[in-house]
């Protein structure tokens, strides 16, 4: 005979039995939730801040250079869009591998896809693939 059929033989009983009645909890539980709520509201209004606010499209601060982070999101990001079916920007010659594929849409600027910076003043800009110097 096994282990596993030695414990099977035995009934368990997992429930938490400490003496306390469902009506216990329910009486020292009533001024928490109270109190919960109030907490929450608290929580949940402090955290709400404003959208972050575009910029024009005429006034650009960052550099038109994509960095190397931001290549690699969006190949990343491209890469999984054709991994998963997304159409190809791009005449296929012979490509398979998706992130090929992808590195050949940065290359020729065609992926359909928008940088966004954050600024630290909230405010963002967003840039174009096609508008990126990409080396």
């Amino acid at each position: 005979m096994s282990d596993v059929e030695d414990y099977d033989n035995y009934e368990y009983d997992y429930g938490d039995h400490f003496g306390e009645t469902v009506d216990d909890v329910e009486l020292e539980n009533e001024g928490e939730e109270e109190e919960h709520t109030t907490i929450l509201d608290e929580v949940v209004n402090a955290n709400t801040t404003e959208a972050p606010v575009p910029l024009e499209n005429k006034e650009k601060f960052t550099t038109p250079y994509l960095t190397k982070y931001e290549r690699a999101r969006v190949l990343g990001t491209r890469a999984l869009q054709i991994s998963l079916g997304a159409p190809v920007m791009i005449e296929l010659q012979g490509e398979s591998d998706p992130l090929v594929i992808a590195k050949r849409e940065l290359r020729e600027k065609k992926i359909p896809l928008i940088v966004r910076r954050t600024l630290p003043d909230g405010s963002y800009e967003d840039w174009c693939i096609k508008d990126l110097i990409v080396d």
